[in-house]
């Protein structure tokens, strides 16, 4: 054998080693890439589950957000509808009583004559207005009156001193609404009429509230002073 046929040989033994080599080197290579592949595919697996749970569980959550949204509403509108008094009374009884009192049938019997009347003024609107806040404003009066004598020494106090909170916060919002919105005609000429029905109205609530603490106590106590 001469020298030229065998270095062929080995250029060629040496093409299939190296060719062997990188074969091998390919096959691990990839074995690898295939491991990695499988590995991001079984996590996007798991990102895309939780992914589905948590969409599932936004919309249970948003479901029971919407249910427990509309049921509220429902309970007011119901509240509404049928004017329920009371915030400690289950049943109609002290409903009833607010409903039929005398105050509010004056009251709504006056309003729809001034209403009517094509001459009524700022003024009328607003001293008769006023008026009912001081017939409220007796209510709670007498209501106060009654419940410091049938209540103990430490029960007296509280509420003196629940009174006394409810109407610094009353006196002090007056002032604040009447200097910032009042005085500087910032609601107009009706201004004054509109401060006088929430004054009011706060009157009123607190009113009943005081009514049917005498209520729970004994329902038989509870009456309106207002005479007609």
């Amino acid at each position: 054998m001469n020298k030229k046929l065998l270095f062929y040989r080995l250029c060629v033994l040496i093409i299939l080693i190296f060719g062997v080599c990188s074969y091998i080197v390919m096959t691990e290579k990839l074995k690898r890439d295939d491991k990695k592949i499988d590995i991001l595919e079984s996590r996007i697996d798991v990102y895309q589950n939780l992914e589905k749970e948590l969409n599932s569980l936004n919309i249970t959550i948003q479901e029971s957000l919407n249910k427990a949204g509309e049921t509220n509403n429902n309970l007011e509108r119901q509240i509404k509808e049928s004017n329920h008094y009371g915030d400690y009374q289950g049943n109609d009884d002290f409903s009833n009583i607010i409903n039929d009192n005398p105050i509010d049938k004056d009251y709504q019997q006056e309003f729809e004559k001034l209403q009517e009347s094509d001459e009524s003024t700022t003024l009328e609107w607003g001293a008769f207005e006023a008026r009912y806040i001081i017939k409220w404003q007796d209510e709670v009066n007498a209501a106060l009156e009654h419940l410091y004598k049938s209540l103990n020494e430490e029960d007296r106090i509280n509420l003196e001193q629940s009174q006394k909170s409810w109407q610094s916060y009353i006196d002090d919002d007056d002032n604040f609404v009447s200097n910032k919105f009042i005085y500087t005609r910032y609601f107009g000429t009706q201004g004054v009429v509109q401060l006088a029905a929430v004054q009011l109205h706060r009157t009123r609530e607190r009113a009943i509230e005081l009514m049917e603490y005498i209520f729970s106590m004994d329902r038989t106590t509870m009456d309106f002073v207002y005479d007609n």
